[in-house]
């Protein structure tokens, strides 16, 4: 296939779901899709006709694709996926799941950790995930390490942070090299309510008024995002009739199918379902074949030193304490370098991370310190202290 674009481009849960979850099924929804304004019409709920989650999958069995959107951060949306997931499991076909938070450059580490070769420390570490998707890795690992027991192939979706870089600085028409190469094959800039969608979402952005160019460039990133994760996932459905595929991404992805779904029926003739928790705070992303009410669902706190911390060629350095830091009144002091965590090295940010991801608040951990002293040299300074906790956050994704 030759690069193309359409136009000139010179320019849940978790105790709810086994109760029986309350499902909508809205028929209307190519009419809220398709409305340009920031708000849907009133939804009727209809107890007598919702469904249980297993309901609805065993409806879906047929299904080759299935979209579950998702607010990055909302734990209750990660439960309904691994519900979905496991449902999808016990049908036939050959189930692979697509997932947004993973750059299709890494594809090879996703291959290596669900073999067993490596372990959760080098995928980790190798996917650069704490520097390019950064949220609460607590909120994806039960969906990997299902898929990871089961055998079930994991698709990296994402476009890789150097190519939606590139086409921020320089537009589509500007990639040459590599970063061409890897650039999705065909874009289409012909559907209006995706652009106009952008166009609300881009509005939000203090400085956006009337910054025409910036709204190009943006739609263009915004594009090859969705194009991209589409293309993956075409390109795994066209390997076989049998092939299944979940594609868990963000809502603003998947509401409204101009995001991903459309790009993959346009690619394959496959329409898909999409599925996602209705959010009262966030309704322009409430457009999905099913919308799903359920508890709202909240990580267990995480165990927080309250720390700032710089990446240096030297290392992990203190840049700053948050208020009530455990670190600060243990006698940890800002430009204090971080040479342990329980006894393991730490020589870079991702270090850190590791070491802290199954803390929990009340535990105890020892940090060993190296702090420069112009009449002493470096000290070694070791201290042990009581992690502080904070509860997970929601926000828009």
């Amino acid at each position: 296939m030759t690069k193309k674009t359409r136009v000139n481009i010179a320019t849940a849960v978790a105790g709810f779901l086994g109760a029986g979850i309350c499902m909508l099924v809205l028929s209307g929804v190519g009419a809220v899709a398709g409305d340009r304004q920031s708000s849907m019409a009133p939804i009727v709920v209809d107890r007598a006709e919702s469904a249980t989650l297993p309901e609805l999958m065993a409806k879906l069995s047929g299904e080759r694709l299935v979209f579950v959107g998702e607010t990055h951060t909302a734990y209750g949306d990660h439960l309904l996926q691994l519900d979905v997931l496991r449902e999808m499991a016990a049908q036939p076909g050959k189930l692979a799941v697509g997932v947004e938070w993973i750059q299709a450059r890494f594809q090879p580490v996703i291959d290596d950790y669900l073999a067993g070769r490596i372990d959760e420390s080098a995928f980790l570490r190798n996917t650069e995930y704490f520097d390019r998707w950064r949220f609460d890795y607590r909120l994806y690992r039960p969906i990997i390490e299902f898929a990871r027991a089961g055998n079930i192939p994991i698709v990296a979706l994402n476009a890789s942070r150097e190519l939606t870089d590139a086409v921020k600085d320089v537009g589509i028409g500007g990639l040459t090299g590599e970063l061409a190469e890897e650039a999705p094959d065909d874009y289409d800039f012909d559907n209006t309510d995706y652009e106009n969608q952008l166009k609300q979402m881009f509005a939000m952005h203090p400085a956006a008024s009337e910054d025409e160019e910036g709204f190009d460039r943006f739609l263009q990133v915004q594009l090859t995002w969705d194009e991209k994760m589409a293309e993956r996932v075409a390109e795994y459905l066209d390997a076989g009739d049998d092939h299944r595929m979940l594609v868990l991404a963000g809502k603003g992805h998947v509401s409204g199918r101009n995001g991903i779904p459309k790009r993959v029926t346009r690619r394959t003739g496959i329409r898909g379902v999409t599925i996602a928790t209705f959010n009262p705070s966030a309704r322009l992303f409430n457009t999905a074949d099913y919308m799903i009410l359920a508890n709202d669902e909240s990580l267990p706190p995480a165990g927080l030193m309250r720390v700032f911390l710089d990446e240096t060629e030297e290392g992990v350095f203190i840049r700053d304490f948050s208020p009530d830091s455990p670190a600060e009144k243990a006698g940890v002091k800002k430009n204090d370098r971080i040479a342990r965590i329980d006894g393991q090295p730490i020589r870079y940010f991702v270090d850190v991370k590791l070491q802290m991801l199954d803390k929990r608040p009340g535990d105890e951990i020892e940090v060993e310190m190296v702090r420069e002293s112009l009449i002493m040299g470096d000290q070694s300074v070791v201290t042990r202290f009581k992690l502080g906790g904070e509860q997970s956050r929601h926000h828009a994704g």
